[in-house]
């Protein structure tokens, strides 16, 4: 494992550089400024959300060189992460010159981050606690299939980010869904569910994220929890429409019943998709004498070559919900041989969380 902590030793001369690769683009980091916050500044398209180290998606491979971390990595990125070098771009000062690596793929999003305007339209309970909320901007957004946008409502003081729950149209659109969970004691949440918001106004920033489908002809394996169940479907939509041929195997887990939603839109999918794709509920809480004939127990419990139907040491993983889920898979995928470089996540992260 490379060696990532430490204390400053005397200060250069001249400032510390950084090197992205594979574009081999470098520039100078001021003194306290994290890597991230040098690297936008230099008009980086640098994934990134919450800033505080919490969510992952400033994950980035050091190749050279060495950073001090302003918070321990560990308390975000799996031990096989830190193993192969991985650091958070936000959360690093650089000791020494350095050499890091992003992802580079010819689908990676290019869209343009700005600012919309924004109605309710509708809203529909999917279960007890996840609801559609179908929203009209007032001018056209494009996305990549994957990512999320901030939501910002009058008189609270932060954004929510939200996947997007459909899948994108070529030219952008206006009409977009999100899926909304109700969480305890969430401000956001409980302005949302306590009566009937169509026709509220808010605003929109985005699109922002680094989940979305790699380039590749390797099998899918797709895990989500709660309402992970929204990017994943947008993700999947979008590979049916453009004619993506891989075998799919989604395992989405869920404490009940009654915590189960989308169904439909999953046995289109399995029925359109030209190639194997297979649904697999797997529910943690329902009870046992119900009339339940599928998968019980923890997804993690079913990421097996028998369960998925195909080798998961050769799949790409894409995994969507709470932290301890994300976690806990990351562990199983180890086990299973698969390469960090073809695992990818959003880990869904409550306000809580975000300001602990």
């Amino acid at each position: 494992m490379k060696k990532l902590f430490g204390l400053f030793g005397g200060a250069k001369k001249t400032p510390l550089k950084a090197t992205i690769q594979p574009s081999g683009k470098s520039f100078e980091v001021p003194k306290n400024n994290t890597l991230l916050q040098t690297a936008l500044n230099e008009g980086v398209n640098f994934p990134f959300h919450c800033t505080v180290g919490t969510c992952g998606n400033c994950r980035c491979k050091l190749l050279d060189g060495e950073v001090k971390a302003i918070m321990d990595f560990s308390y975000t990125l799996s031990e096989p992460e830190l193993d192969e070098g991985y650091i958070l771009a936000c959360q690093s000062l650089l000791k020494t010159d350095v050499i890091i690596e992003l992802e580079a793929d010819a689908n990676q999003p290019k869209h343009s981050v700005k600012t919309y305007k924004g109605t309710i339209t509708d809203t529909h309970m999917h279960t007890h606690d996840i609801m559609e909320v179908t929203v009209e901007l007032d001018q056209a957004i494009s996305f990549t299939a994957g990512q999320f946008a901030d939501i910002g409502l009058e008189g609270f003081s932060r954004h929510r980010s939200y996947s997007f729950a459909n899948a994108p149209a070529a030219n952008g659109q206006k009409t977009l869904s999100f899926h909304v969970r109700n969480v305890p004691g969430g401000d956001y949440t409980q302005w949302l569910f306590e009566k009937d918001r169509k026709g509220e106004a808010f605003e929109l920033h985005g699109p922002s994220g680094a989940f979305w489908l790699r380039t590749s002809d390797a099998p899918i394996l797709a895990i989500a929890g709660g309402s992970g169940m929204a990017p994943l479907k947008s993700i999947l939509e979008d590979a049916l429409k453009n004619n993506i041929n891989r075998p799919v195997t989604y395992l989405f887990g869920a404490r009940a019943q009654r915590d189960l939603y989308c169904l439909d839109d999953m046995k289109k999918l399995t029925e359109k998709w030209s190639n194997s794709f297979k649904f697999v509920p797997v529910l943690s809480e329902e009870p046992e004498d119900s009339d339940w004939t599928g998968k019980r127990g923890l997804v993690t419990d079913f990421i097996d070559d028998e369960t998925i139907g195909f080798s998961v040491s050769d799949s790409h993983a894409y995994l969507c919900g709470p932290p301890g889920m994300i976690d806990a898979t990351l562990v199983k995928l180890e086990e299973a041989n698969i390469s960090l470089d073809n695992i990818h996540y959003d880990k869904f992260l409550d306000s809580r969380q975000l300001e602990s």
